[in-house]
C-alpha cells in the first residue's frame, strides 16, 4: 500500500532530501501532509513547516526561486524544516528546472515535499535521481486493509466482509470511505459489521436495501418497486446500485465454490447482471437516460 510506504518513511524520518507524493485526488496527499505535520512540535509548526501552492490565486505567491532560498534558509530553533510544494502538476516546465538544480545539491537541513495531483508531467516522471518519488493511491485490492486501519486508528475493528460490503455501498472514493469509517467509530462501534453500515444505506426505518435485494431474489416486482419508492425518498442512488452490486457479487461467489446442476445457467445469469449494473453505473455518473434506477431494477427482474 503506497500511503504505508510513506508511513514507514515517516517512521524513519524522512530520510531523503527530496519526495515526490502523488496521487488521482487530493485525499491521500492530505492524509500524508498531515502526518508529516505530526512529527513536528507545536512551537515549531509556523517557523519550519512551510506550504505553497502552485495553484493559488494569490498574485504574491512565491515561484521556484524564492521557494528554493527558503529550503535553503537556516530552519529555527535547531531543527529541520519542512517545505511543501502543493499542485505541482501547475508548475511550468521551466519552474520545474530550477527545483532539479536544488534537487541536484539539496539544503541538509530541509525536507522537500512536492505533491502532484492528477497525472504526471513527463519531466516530472524523468526527475527521478535524488528524488524519492511514491505513489499514494489505495488500489483496489489495498482497500480492504486501508479500510482496517482507518477503523483501528478511530478505535474500532472491522470484518473483513463488512470492509467488502462498505467498498460496495460506498465506492472506492477513500475520502468518502474514511467519512463514513469516522461516522460508524462516533456511533460507538468497537466492531463494525455489516449491520452496523447497513443504517448508513437505509432509506427508512420501513425498508433497507436489504429488503431489496431480496425482493429482487423472490422477482417480486411489485415488493422491488414499492421498497425502491420509499428507499430513493432518502437514500442516493448510487449507494443503492452498490448494495446491489455487493449482493450479486457475494451470491455469485457463494454459488462458484458449489458443484450444483445448472451452475453454467446461474453464471450466464450473474454475468447478465454484471452487465446490467455496469450499464446503470455508467449512466448515473454521466446522468445519461431517463429513470435508470427504475430501468435497473426492471432489467434485473426479467432475468
Amino acid at each position: 500500500m503506497s500511503i504505508k510506504t510513506f508511513l514507514q518513511e515517516i517512521d524513519k524520518g524522512l530520510t531523503s532530501p527530496a519526495y515526490l507524493l502523488y496521487a488521482a485526488n487530493e485525499y491521500p496527499i492530505e492524509e500524508a501532509l498531515s502526518a508529516v505535520k505530526k512529527i513536528i512540535p507545536e512551537t515549531e509548526m509556523a517557523f519550519n513547516f512551510n506550504v505553497f501552492d502552485m495553484d493559488s490565486a494569490d498574485p504574491e505567491q512565491l515561484g521556484a526561486r524564492e521557494i528554493i532560498d527558503t529550503l535553503n534558509t537556516i530552519s529555527f530553533f535547531g531543527s529541520r524544516r519542512y517545505v511543501v510544494v502543493r499542485n505541482l502538476q501547475k508548475i511550468s516546465a521551466k519552474e520545474f528546472k530550477k527545483f532539479q538544480s536544488y534537487i541536484a545539491n539539496p539544503s541538509p537541513n530541509s525536507v522537500f515535499l512536492m505533491s502532484n495531483t492528477g497525472a504526471l508531467k513527463k519531466e516530472a516522471k524523468e526527475s527521478v535521481k535524488g528524488l524519492k518519488a511514491i505513489c499514494l493511491d489505495i488500489r483496489g485490492n489495498d482497500l480492504p486493509l486501508w479500510i482496517r486501519e482507518k477503523a483501528k486508528q478511530k478505535g474500532a475493528t472491522i470484518k473483513d466482509d463488512a470492509a467488502e460490503y462498505l467498498i460496495g455501498v460506498a465506492g472506492d472514493d477513500i475520502g468518502l470511505l474514511s467519512s463514513e469509517i469516522e461516522k460508524l467509530a462516533s456511533f460507538g462501534n468497537e466492531s463494525i459489521t455489516i449491520n452496523s453500515i447497513k443504517e448508513i444505506v437505509e432509506g427508512s426505518r420501513d425498508y433497507s436495501v436489504f429488503d431489496l435485494t431480496n425482493a429482487l431474489r423472490e422477482r417480486n416486482a411489485e415488493k422491488v418497486l414499492r421498497i425502491y419508492k420509499k428507499l430513493s425518498e432518502t437514500t442516493e442512488p448510487y449507494n443503492l446500485l452498490g448494495a446491489i452490486n455487493w449482493h450479486y457479487s457475494s451470491v455469485a461467489s457463494r454459488t462458484s465454490t458449489q458443484a450444483t446442476p445448472g451452475r453454467s445457467g446461474q453464471r450466464k445469469d450473474f454475468s447478465q447482471a454484471f452487465e446490467i449494473l455496469n450499464e446503470a453505473d455508467i449512466q448515473i455518473k454521466t446522468s445519461g437516460g431517463a429513470y435508470p434506477m427504475e430501468h435497473l431494477l426492471i432489467r434485473l427482474l426479467q432475468i
